[in-house]
């Protein structure tokens, strides 16, 4: 399990590593929206309202100890509604890729949305074709709760979207610290 994990608040100097992420192909071939362009001024825009908590949405940037930039992000969307809020996340820093670092980000982002915002749940919209995050959710004992029949189209493909949910109940533990349980 990953360690050395947190959540921060986006600042302006994370619009570089933003700029990289949305440009990377490998790393938005499974997002749900794709943007034709992300220059670097649509970065410094996006981090911009990242870092407004006004509203009903809140984003973090995801640190991985050792690792000097922001690696990816994560998202809650409609908190406050009488809906459940929806979960939205990136991991696109290739030196973190595989090694749980979107789980425990995820698990983390959960956590905040059922102790600070009294979410009674959590859903999230997942591409078919998005092996990982499916991975991500069910650690954090989500359940698949639906498919949206060729929702979104990719080029020419269209792709079906999984809806998936999990319940403050469900959270998993925290992982243990290095040589906590005596396994590592």
């Amino acid at each position: 399990m990953a360690r050395g994990i947190s959540l921060r608040r986006f600042r302006p100097e994370d619009a570089a590593a933003v700029h990289r992420w949305f440009n990377s192909p490998a790393m938005t071939a499974n997002l749900v929206e794709h943007r034709d362009s992300f220059t670097e001024e649509d970065a410094r825009a996006w981090v911009e309202r990242a870092m407004d908590d006004s509203g009903e949405d809140r984003k973090w940037a995801v640190e991985f100890e050792g690792v000097d930039e922001a690696v990816g992000y994560t998202a809650l969307y409609g908190l406050g509604r009488q809906t459940a809020p929806e979960l939205g996340a990136i991991v696109a820093d290739e030196r973190v890729v595989g090694k749980g670092v979107g789980r425990e980000a995820e698990r983390l982002t959960n956590k905040i949305a059922y102790e600070e915002f009294g979410a009674h749940k959590v859903y999230g919209r997942i591409p078919a074709t998005n092996e990982a995050a499916k991975k991500a959710v069910i650690y954090n004992g989500w359940k698949q709760e639906g498919v949206l029949r060729r929702h979104v189209r990719h080029g020419d493909e269209l792709i079906d979207v999984e809806l998936w949910g999990g319940f403050p109940e469900d959270q998993p533990d925290p992982p243990a610290a290095e040589g906590e349980d005596g396994s590592r």
